[in-house]
């Protein structure tokens, strides 16, 4: 009872939608999603699909207003001193908020309704009910409202008559409740992305996004997602570690699941019998702190094979022992030429206090010459900072040819596609995670780079 009091305290009320949604769109305050703007126009000039035109007068599936302008909302109605909340469930799409102006909201609401066919008006039980059949007496759109709130649904060209009784439920009973409702109680946001208990995971995530100018943070809380657990907060000899490279990695993974963790990671890599082997002696000789360079993309063989594919994305990964020697006598019994292949080799090593595996002497190399001055304490579980430039050229090494060729790369051609301009426009992404399957905590920012000065400021102080 306490946790609902402060949450409504806090955040101005819970999201009201369907009970059984798999996805909830939330604004709290509509007034208050307009300070995510700066950041996503400017992102916009590099992605498509995060530039506001794409998704602004998307929050409502009857009435087409700008969500980023809280007097576009006024205008048809909506009050945006109040929450509005966007519920999917398939094709279904239900969005209840609150309302300024009756008058002007139902006229807003039979304008789009007339499109499908002739508007019904009738009232039960002190709930206004205003829909529209099409030719086939097939309910396309309905609005329901009570006093001053209001729900809406459509679900793209199919009828929504049997969701009519969710939607009325949605209204006048009490607000979605659970662990994501009160977990983003803790994370005060202009925006959520909620996913619900049993809808598309075994768990349930609230993400919450701010924005402060052209930087954009977004804080996660999450239960049940498989994840390894982490211990926190903590030193290691990676806790500082910085080379350049598209991506570095540091984790605190628990001990407990260190051999669990090499078992699963050596199983992927080519030659993994092989390295199984060795895994499994130096599994209990690991601390648990870890950290993973994603040096560059090369590609020299093509990508048509899992192996070409691991040796084009060149790596190093170190991992502390707190038994050297052991850790030695295992890597000494791996057999190289089990590990060499036509597109490159994987190598492993040992020194001082740190086991190492790459794919790439130059990537090898230098990490493990930037190890001296590497250790430091580490704020969370896991830590990793993304080198946007660097991960712009590494996309732009992959050949086009390779993707259309390969269905398994169709993702980097979205991402060439949609990222590559954005990284461009990008300074830092950084981010951080804590916790386990029982319970996940992380945040993510990405930061813009400063516009360059035009022609015309040279001289304004």
């Amino acid at each position: 009872m306490v946790i609902e009091l402060v949450t409504a305290l806090v955040m101005g009320g819970a999201p009201k939608g369907l009970a059984d949604a798999e996805l909830v769109t939330w604004a709290p305050k509509l007034s208050e999603v307009g300070t995510l703007l700066p950041f996503f126009t400017r992102a916009g000039e590099g992605s498509v699909m995060l530039a506001p035109a794409s998704w602004r007068e998307s929050a409502h599936p009857l009435v087409p207003f700008d969500v980023t302008r809280p007097e576009s909302a006024t205008a048809v109605g909506i009050d945006v001193t109040q929450g509005l909340a966007l519920s999917t469930r398939g094709p279904v799409s239900v969005a209840c908020h609150g309302v300024s102006d009756l008058k002007v909201f139902e006229a807003a609401c039979r304008a789009r309704l007339d499109r499908y066919g002739p508007v019904t008006k009738e009232e039960r039980g002190g709930v206004t009910t205003l829909l529209s059949r099409d030719a086939l007496n097939r309910v396309q759109g309905a609005v329901v409202w009570k006093g001053k709130e209001a729900c809406a649904v459509h679900a793209a060209g199919q009828t929504v008559e049997k969701q009519l009784p969710d939607v009325v439920k949605a209204l006048s009973g009490k607000p979605l409740g659970g662990p994501w409702v009160k977990a983003a109680g803790e994370l005060p946001a202009a925006q959520y992305f909620l996913v619900p208990e049993g809808a598309r995971l075994q768990g349930w995530a609230a993400a919450a996004l701010n924005a402060k100018g052209e930087a954009l943070t977004v804080d996660v809380k999450a239960k049940g997602l498989p994840v390894a657990s982490f211990d926190g907060a903590g030193p290691s000899p990676f806790g500082a570690l910085s080379v350049p490279g598209v991506l570095v990695l540091r984790l605190r993974v628990s001990k407990r699941q260190v051999p669990a963790l090499v078992d699963q990671v050596l199983a992927q890599l080519p030659g993994a019998a092989t390295l199984k082997a060795a895994g499994q002696q130096l599994a209990p000789t690991l601390t648990g702190n870890v950290a993973l360079v994603f040096s560059r993309v090369k590609v020299t063989s093509g990508l048509r094979t899992p192996t070409a594919r691991f040796f084009a994305a060149r790596f190093t990964l170190v991992a502390e022992t707190a038994d050297a020697a052991g850790a030695s006598a295992a890597i000494a019994r791996l057999d190289g030429k089990a590990l060499t292949f036509r597109e490159g080799t994987l190598e492993a090593g040992a020194r001082d206090g740190v086991v190492w595996l790459s794919n790439e002497p130059e990537s090898r190399d230098a990490v493990l010459g930037a190890l001296g001055k590497a250790s430091g304490a580490q704020k969370h579980g896991a830590e990793f900072d993304v080198d946007p430039q660097a991960l712009s050229r590494a996309l732009a090494a992959v050949p086009l040819l390779e993707v259309v060729q390969s269905p398994e790369l169709s993702a980097v051609l979205v991402a060439a596609t949609e990222l590559g301009p954005l990284l461009g426009l990008t300074q830092r992404v950084r981010g951080w995670l804590d916790g386990s399957t029982a319970g996940l905590r992380g945040q993510l920012t990405w930061a813009l780079s400063p516009k360059p000065a035009s022609a015309s400021d040279a001289g304004v102080p």
